[in-house]
Order: structure tokens, then sequence, then C-alpha cells
């Protein structure tokens, strides 16, 4: 039966934060100081245990916490994909490896196999993680790019109900209609409104003639403006 401690334990978080670091310059010494300041880490034995040890096991730190050639080849984009297949085969055993062999890790029968060799469900799971990032050789950067989830989203079309309505001289609650000029009248001439007037007039019958000559020529003044009927 193969040591659970040959199968190392890693995040993924961790791995991309510290391939990111490697990337920029490698560092002289992968001390426990060194990683608990870049992961944020509690304590030393939190720094030695979950990192130091694992990045060991992997090939990537030598017994003197130097970083190795391998870990010069794994921080360089272009043999990324060799490095991790280089760590699987260093790491795992073919046994493993042969039952998955391209780059896709079914996540059941994987686990499968790690608890069959004496480790518990939550381990399991963890180891899983690292076994997957490796297999798939993908910098996840790349993923991003490619992905299309990771696209900006189009901006959806407006459809005729979402168009925003636009309100027109003849469609606005506000407008008026402008005066329609009569076609007889000259242009730029201010119209007078048309005016209908009904009258009823009472003469006594006994007014004189003068009178009513009088009442009628009054009335030819103010409604028509005549002085002389």
């Amino acid at each position: 039966m193969a040591d659970q401690a040959t199968y190392p334990m890693l995040s993924e978080k961790s791995w991309w934060i510290l391939r990111e670091r490697f990337k920029a310059s490698i560092p002289t010494s992968f001390s426990s100081t060194f990683v608990k300041s870049l992961l944020s880490l509690s304590s030393d034995a939190s720094a030695n245990n979950n990192i130091i040890v694992p990045m060991k096991r992997l090939g990537l730190i030598d017994d003197d916490n130097k970083p190795t050639a391998l870990a010069n080849d794994w921080r360089i984009d272009d043999k990324y994909r060799s490095t991790c297949d280089a760590i699987v085969k260093a790491v795992y055993p073919t046994e493993l490896i042969d039952l998955f062999p391209d780059a896709t890790v079914d996540r059941t029968v994987a686990k499968n196999w790690f608890m069959s060799h004496g480790v518990g469900s939550k381990t399991a799971d963890s180891m899983i993680s690292l076994f997957t990032l490796l297999k798939s050789g993908e910098i996840k950067e790349k993923q991003n790019r490619s992905s299309p989830t990771a696209q900006k989203p189009k901006t959806k079309a407006k459809t005729r109900t979402e168009k925003e309505t636009i309100l027109t001289p003849e469609s606005s609650p506000l407008s008026v209609d402008p005066p329609v000029e009569d076609a007889k009248s000259p242009v730029g001439v201010n119209n007078r409104p048309n005016l209908h007037i009904d009258l009823q007039i009472h003469i006594s019958p006994e007014s004189t003639p003068e009178q009513i000559e009088t009442i009628f020529a009054c009335m030819a003044k103010h409604l028509y403006g005549v002085d002389n009927p």
C-alpha cells in the first residue's frame, strides 16, 4: 500500500500565488518566514506543513529550501505543461496515472482510488484537487481568457417594448395644435374670431320713428363700428 504522505496537498489558491511570485523573481530561500508573509499564514508550522513540505514533495524545493531547476521551468508559461507532466510522473504511481490517460480526471474514480489507499474523504478531496490541477496542465489566466463566462457580456439590445418612448409634438400631451390661418386672409394678418350673436329687440309700440331710427343707429355703431348706417 502506498504511503499517503507521498501524495501532496496544496490548495489551488496557494499554487497560483506561489507561481506568480516565482514568475516575478525566484526567491533565494523558501523559508517558513517567507511563505508565512507571502500567504498570510498564522504560524511557521502552518507554512512548513501546508506549503514547504508539499513543495518539496513536488520537486519544486530542495531539502535546503532552495528553489530547484524544475521550479524555474514551472514559472515559464511555455514550459508549464511539460513541468506538470514531469511532476505527475515523479509523484504519482503508474496505476493512478493509467486510470486517466488524458487531462480529464473523473473525481469519483479518483476519490475511490485515493480512499482505497488509506486516506479519508476530505484528505482525498484535497489530494484530488492538486492531482487534477497538475493533470490539466492549463494556466489559470489562459483558462479565464478562453472561458465564455469570462468574456465581457454583450449589451442586450432593447426590444421594441423596451425602447424609450420619444415624445414628438404630435404625441406630447402638452403640445398645442398651432392655429390654422384662414386661406383667404393675407399672410401675417391677425384674424378676428368669428362671432355669432342672436339679438332680440323689443320696441315699444309707443316709440316714434325717430326713436326707432336712433335705436338702430346705436346698434350699428356699437356692434359693427358703423357711424352712419
